[in-house]
């Protein structure tokens, strides 16, 4: 049986993996994925079976299998393996977020490329209108052009943190 602590602490760790599920939610990623992010940066030890994410979670096991590979996809969750232990155990990929922001650079290309496009497909009977779609061309320029920048400094802060240690 439960203690009240023991309840407790758990009621405020799914609070918590509620609140960092909502923050993913609001910038695109499917619900139960958020939550899974949040469990996997309150998880201790830090990587989970499939069984303990879906009993955690609350979800079944096809919601669960969708989601991982939906995570892993995006880079965001690996698993790893135990010598002797035929199971796979899930975490987030703490060192290639990088490469996760990196990865949105496809979709700014793309996208730079079909306001482009639209652009000079556009008459010019609505100048107001086109000049939004320039800003917006001018948005993913600077973000084509900076986001490379911003991981360097990132990786330098990150080799800092390490050399701290």
């Amino acid at each position: 049986m439960r203690s009240k602590k023991d309840y407790m602490e758990q009621h405020k760790v799914k609070e918590m993996v509620e609140r960092i599920g909502i923050v993913c939610d609001k910038d695109g990623m499917p619900p139960l994925a958020g939550r899974m992010v949040g469990f996997f940066m309150l998880a201790e030890p830090p990587h989970k079976t499939f069984d303990e994410l879906a009993e955690f979670l609350q979800a079944s096991k096809s919601a669960i299998s969708t989601t991982l590979r939906f995570l892993e996809g995006q880079g965001m969750v690996e698993y790893i393996t135990f010598p002797g232990d035929r199971k796979r155990y899930f975490r987030l990929s703490v060192d290639s977020w990088d490469k996760v922001v990196m990865g949105k650079m496809d979709f700014l290309k793309m996208m730079h490329a079909r306001v482009s496009e639209a652009l000079q497909a556009r008459s010019n009977d609505y100048p107001e209108f086109n000049m939004g779609l320039k800003a917006m061309m001018c948005l993913y320029e600077i973000f084509l052009e900076g986001l490379p920048k911003m991981i360097d400094l990132w990786q330098k802060k990150v080799q800092d943190l390490k050399d701290e240690q």
